[in-house]
């Protein structure tokens, strides 16, 4: 039995490797190929290397993007998905693959020669499994591809396996009302990457966070999470601004502490004068792998879901950790402004965030959204003065997004794998 998998973002390390994915699969007698442009980096492979694991850079076609007629059908099909023309769009899917299939030469060579029983894209809103996968369909190699984010079927699908595995309900709804994929083509499995979050070993009391950190258990912590810096013009450095001096004209009491989670993609230059305040301590994902980039180890996601777990209130300006946080039943505070640049930055929200992966929690008042800084410093103030403050909304994130929460998710994944395989032997 051979399991080819492709690892292809240091996101999906941490999600899957981390949490011992391959092992579940070796456990299970198969050799694995795992093709990924980290093939030739010894820190990698060597982390990663047993009996039955070999790894392969391909040099995948599919990192350069789809071509002018690809994103085309891409576009066609996203609307005709949007009106319910799922029949039609299935068929577009249908009608593109050969052509993709016959681009992905490489690909193609390779398969022929592992002849894997089964062939996993880990992250099918992006495109690098885009060519395996196609190539495998048409060989009659079954195919499985994993919805990475909680919002990545708003992203739209780059990848069309047989089977696809997802977070939640809600996700499966999404994948057949927004890729027209049937609802019995896709698993509910949980998010792999919020499996550590439930191992005993990784839940730390306040206090351990604390000496981690340097911070005072006895003073408030305040976890500002950045987004990253997806558009040149959106500074996100306003509302962290606004929190510090809300912090020392006393606005917000009892000389709080902020810990500063720095996105990778956030520009760390931009914030270099706010993260010499006296109230902030700096936190990152340090941990890099040449080709795969920012790759968080099991450690570095282990401070982070205990900085969710003990930290007083979360702001965020819409980055992951607000959906997080309801595993842990956090309060968070959404600042979604900017003084410098208000129509900039409402324009970019409105179209990117609350109409997209944010809808249903700006819709039904899950969170709370502050849309100027006395809005943001009044509801900081309300979370530290109760935490049960929105916690009717954490539940309904947590029953409606997050999907199961018992750290079996990556198990669930391993399962799914080898049914596909036994279905079709």
């Amino acid at each position: 039995m051979r399991i080819l998998i492709e690892i292809h973002e240091g996101q999906i390390v941490r999600n899957l490797l981390e949490n011992d994915l391959l092992a579940l699969l070796t456990g299970h007698k198969a050799g694995i190929s795992v093709v990924t442009s980290a093939a030739g980096v010894p820190s990698f492979t060597s982390h990663y290397e047993a009996e039955n694991i070999s790894f392969y850079n391909l040099g995948l076609l599919d990192g350069t993007g789809l071509n002018a007629w690809e994103n085309y059908e891409f576009a066609l099909g996203q609307r005709l998905s949007k009106h319910g023309n799922h029949d039609l769009r299935r068929w577009l899917w249908r009608l593109a693959e050969p052509y993709i299939a016959r681009r992905a030469r490489r690909e193609r060579v390779f398969l022929e020669s592992q002849r894997p029983d089964v062939v996993v894209s880990t992250h099918i809103s992006q495109t690098y499994g885009r060519g395996l996968v196609a190539v495998a369909n048409q060989m009659g190699i079954p195919t499985l591809g994993n919805l990475n984010s909680w919002d990545n079927a708003w992203k739209g699908l780059k990848v069309r396996p047989n089977i696809v595995t997802c977070w939640s309900a809600s996700n499966q709804a999404e994948l057949c009302n927004l890729a027209s994929y049937p609802a019995a083509q896709v698993r509910v499995i949980g998010a792999p990457a919020f499996d550590v979050y439930h191992v005993p070993d990784a839940q730390w009391t306040r206090a351990e966070l604390c000496a981690s950190l340097g911070l005072d258990p006895g003073r408030p912590v305040l976890l500002f999470a950045t987004l990253g810096q997806f558009k040149q013009q959106i500074d996100e450095t306003n509302p962290l601004e606004i929190l510090l001096k809300a912090i020392d004209s006393g606005t917000i009491p009892n000389n709080a502490q902020v810990v500063v989670r720095l996105h990778p993609w956030s520009r760390e230059t931009y914030f270099k004068p706010l993260l010499a305040h006296a109230a902030v301590t700096v936190s990152r994902y340090e941990h890099y792998i040449p080709g795969l980039t920012w790759t968080p180890t099991r450690a570095e996601t282990i401070l982070a879901g205990n900085l969710l777990r003990h930290a007083d209130v979360v702001i965020s300006p819409g980055s992951s950790m607000v959906i997080e946080a309801a595993i842990f039943d956090t309060p968070v505070v959404v600042p979604v402004f900017n003084e410098y640049m208000p129509e900039v930055f409402e324009n970019y929200f409105r179209q990117t965030w609350l109409n997209q992966h944010f809808r249903h929690i700006y819709q039904n008042d899950w969170a709370c959204l502050a849309k100027d800084p006395g809005q943001m410093t009044s509801a900081i103030n309300s979370a530290l003065a109760d935490r049960t403050w929105y916690q009717v909304g954490r539940q309904k994130i947590r029953e409606n997004i997050l999907g199961p929460l018992d750290g079996k998710a990556t198990e669930r994944l391993a399962s799914t794998i080898f049914d596909l395989i036994g279905a079709t032997r």
